[in-house]
């Protein structure tokens, strides 16, 4: 693969990295406006019907958000294993940075080892 593919791969992650990132945040703060919907309904006795209504507007949201981040991911993912094929043991330092989600992916604990351990039957 040619010096210059690498680079457009590297450019695409660093993209949907950042967009990664962004859908994080906007997710981060879907949940803060929603926080702040539940103490003013409490505060201020707003009609639940109301309050349940703007709350699962503002899930839904959240979940269209996720599905992109997910979809980021996946696309992420396709461009490191790319890049890890056209790793050599020269180039292997500069690559390392961009192999961070399959890396993490590859890392992660099965779903029974992200149980806390009182949920463990001895």
């Amino acid at each position: 693969m040619k010096t210059v593919s690498k680079q457009l791969l590297v450019e695409q992650w660093q993209t949907l990295h950042n967009d990664h990132e962004n859908y994080e945040s906007y997710a981060l703060i879907i949940k803060l406006v929603a926080i702040t919907i539940t103490l003013f309904a409490l505060a201020f006795s707003v009609t639940s019907m109301a309050t349940l209504l703007l709350l699962a507007t503002l899930w839904l949201q959240e979940g269209i958000w996720k599905t992109f981040q997910q979809r980021t991911v996946n696309a992420i993912i396709v461009i490191e294993d790319k890049l890890a094929l056209t790793e050599t043991e020269h180039q292997k330092e500069s690559i390392q940075p961009y192999l961070l989600y399959k890396q993490w992916q590859e890392n992660r604990p099965a779903t029974v080892h992200l149980l806390p351990n009182i949920l463990v039957i001895h």
